[in-house]
């Protein structure tokens, strides 16, 4: 009899160590990276428009394309009405399209607001701000470990990366890699 006692005791404490791990690895929180696959790093900026901070984290429940750009780059130039087409296309429809302005990139101190006014952006624009005085990195820029623009993530309705682009992108193309998430 006693034996039989230890024998489910065992039983039952295998069976709640296993349903223990079990819970630990499923329920873990996706890491946090620039990565495909990755939680994306979330981020505090203002907003161009309004001067008002705003989180990247404030958008989760949309799909999210997120792009980041300079006004002296050409391709991120030549991408903007794609992009401004595309946010006004999905405009309530569980998508946003949201640019940061990688302001310590600028060689020009009004070249954000002149490009800003000149395509006529309508979409939320994030700009980055320095990290410190010393470092000229943006708080973006180093979160993401930005190297060249135009940068483009496409992230879940829970933040996750589901897409990175390097480079120009299209409406066309954005348009086919968000179809795959919605």
């Amino acid at each position: 009899m006693f034996k039989q006692k230890k024998f489910v005791s065992l039983l039952i404490l295998i069976f709640a160590i296993g349903l223990i791990a079990y819970v630990v690895i499923t329920t873990q929180s996706p890491k946090i990276g620039a990565e495909k696959g990755m939680l994306a790093p979330d981020f505090t900026l203002p907003l161009w428009e309004t001067g008002e901070e705003q989180s990247l984290s404030s958008f989760q429940g949309e799909v999210v394309v997120l792009n980041l750009w300079a006004s002296w780059c050409p391709p991120c130039r030549k991408e903007m009405p794609d992009l401004i087409r595309l946010s006004d296309d999905y405009k309530g429809q569980g998508v946003v399209v949201l640019g940061v302005n990688l302001a310590t990139h600028e060689r020009d101190a009004n070249g954000a607001d002149e490009f800003m006014i000149e395509y006529g952006v309508t979409f939320p624009t994030f700009v980055d701000q320095p990290i410190d005085s010393v470092n000229r990195r943006g708080v973006v820029s180093s979160l993401y470990n930005i190297q060249s623009i135009p940068y483009t993530y496409i992230l879940d309705r829970k933040g996750i990366i589901q897409h990175v682009i390097r480079g120009e992108v299209t409406y066309e193309m954005l348009e086919t890699l968000i179809n795959e998430i919605k």
